[in-house]
């Protein structure tokens, strides 16, 4: 039986966040022992930056589960113009032998991520407080970064690998994996996963908070500059700089939301959507931390100096250095564009010409392409910045998920309100009324198509939501339950 090994990050040579630590230098470096690499603070810290590295890499974030195969299932793609592998999987082709290693990926890194939060997990718990320069707010820090971790990726296992809970499947289909050294763990059902991710999410919320709501506070409550790069001020040092791409206080609650709508318990889905919309969402007349993106920096696709990440509005996201380099190369050794599946007639469409989202798309003889994952040549500092980062969760989706909390809990005034507030953040002007009606959630839909368009997202709003994927008049029905890879040998 393989046993993946937790020593494979620590001898990573470089790091995703350099501004904050170097790696520890320990031989010898094929053979390191858990005691070395944990006697020291640094080793916690290390650790963790590691973890968020392997996350944004090619096989999880970096790509598949953004711009990549999750992507390509949502149908953001036209058929047959993102390589091979992805035509397929349009198809829902799972059998398809690239397909199929594909998703094996997927499942291996994510459990093998688990398993070094696991281990991490398993280490901290053990030190007393006075072990870090920084005492119980930096224990309680990366404790809670790392049970945050493990939540979202068994999230999206589930998302990827289950049936949505909406269809009432009873079946076992993953398992929960809350130990390093498990030599095998049942599949549970839907609901015993989504328990154990509540109770992860809900223990690291708290975990976190002490250090964003209080010693730091600061650095949520500044600019999406000092969120994503800066934050120099940082009490305790470098280490706690950057909150916007490491699993913050509101990223956290953020992620609440989302597992809660998921899981249809639209009480809590509100409850946490509430919390960021009434504490941190930008409100007129009053000076909130988080705003969004505006009009004046998102010009037309292809333009330099265009905001093509609106970062402004990012709760999270997370980093790779080489992003719009890969993506480049992933066209051309696949030669694709990556065109897409005709959504910028549906603008026109649905009288939404003047959205700014819009100008992320570039037309080119009735093919079009999305500049979010382009370096279009930015002289601007924070421009050139935008390209290393990987979306994972925004504000505007907090927005969506308070207005269909809203409209299904009895609040249809509230509903619109929280829509039109949202779409005009974005230039789109038309109102949308009627909630909770079809149109209403229809409209929700063309919001979410919009927003989360090559990010990742819009698969799964569909397969929560179990309906077929709508590309103005036509439908695509879609498979939403991959299978297991032949082998779950994730040891």
């Amino acid at each position: 039986m393989k046993r993946y090994r937790y020593i494979w990050m620590i001898a990573l040579t470089m790091m995703a966040f350099t501004s904050c630590n170097k790696w520890l230098d320990i031989e010898p470096k094929d053979k390191i022992v858990d005691e070395s690499l944990f006697s020291d603070y640094r080793g916690f810290r290390n650790s963790l930056n590691g973890i968020y590295q392997e996350m944004a890499s090619s096989t999880l974030y970096g790509r598949e589960l953004s711009w990549g195969l999750v992507s390509a299932l949502g149908q953001d793609y036209s058929a047959g113009e993102s390589g091979e592998v992805y035509k397929e999987a349009q198809k829902y082709n799972y059998e398809n032998a690239s397909v199929k290693g594909v998703i094996a990926g997927i499942w291996s890194k994510s459990y093998n991520i688990i398993a070094n939060c696991n281990k991490l997990i398993e280490e901290i718990e053990k030190r007393d407080s006075s072990f870090f320069p920084s005492g119980a707010s930096e224990k309680d820090l990366i404790l809670g970064e790392a049970l945050a971790v493990r939540a979202m990726l068994h999230f999206d296992i589930l998302r990827l690998f289950a049936p949505a809970p909406i269809t009432g499947d009873g079946g076992e289909y993953i398992p929960y994996r809350k130990t390093y050294s498990v030599t095998h763990e049942t599949k549970v059902t839907n609901a015993v996963v989504l328990k154990n991710i509540t109770e992860d999410l809900l223990r690291a919320k708290d975990l976190v908070a002490k250090n964003d709501t209080i010693v730091n506070r600061s650095m949520l409550l500044t600019n999406s500059d000092n969120r994503f790069i800066n934050g120099y001020s940082a009490e305790g040092g470098l280490f706690f700089c950057s909150r916007g791409v490491r699993l913050n206080y509101v990223a956290i609650t953020g992620l609440l939301a989302r597992v809660y709508l998921y899981a249809n318990d639209k009480v809590n889905a509100q409850k946490y959507a509430e919390i960021i919309y009434n504490t941190y969402a930008p409100k007129t007349g009053e000076t909130r931390p988080w705003g969004f993106t505006s009009s004046s920096s998102v010009y037309p696709a292809g333009k330099p100096e265009s905001s093509v990440k609106l970062v402004d509005d990012l709760l999270f996201a997370l980093y790779d250095d080489r992003l719009a380099s890969k993506v480049e190369e992933y066209k051309t050794s696949n030669y694709t564009s990556l065109y897409l599946n005709g959504i910028k007639d549906l603008y026109s469409r649905e009288m939404d010409l003047d959205d700014y989202r819009m100008n992320l798309i570039e037309s080119s003889s009735n093919k079009e392409t999305i500049v979010k994952w382009n370096d279009i040549g930015s002289t601007s500092t924070a421009n050139q910045r935008q390209y290393k980062f990987i979306p994972m969760l925004r504000l505007s989706e907090i927005y969506y998920i308070l207005s269909e909390c809203y409209a299904a809990n009895g609040f249809p005034t509230e509903a619109e309100e929280v829509l039109k507030e949202v779409r005009f953040a974005r230039d789109a002007k038309r109102v949308v009324t009627g909630a909770p009606s079809e149109v209403f959630t229809k409209a929700l839909i063309w919001e979410g198509q919009k927003e989360f368009l090559t990010e990742g997202q819009t698969f799964f709003m569909f397969k929560r939501l179990n309906r077929q994927i709508t590309l103005g008049a036509s439908t695509i029905t879609a498979d939403f339950v991959l299978p297991r890879p032949d082998s779950e040998d994730v040891y």
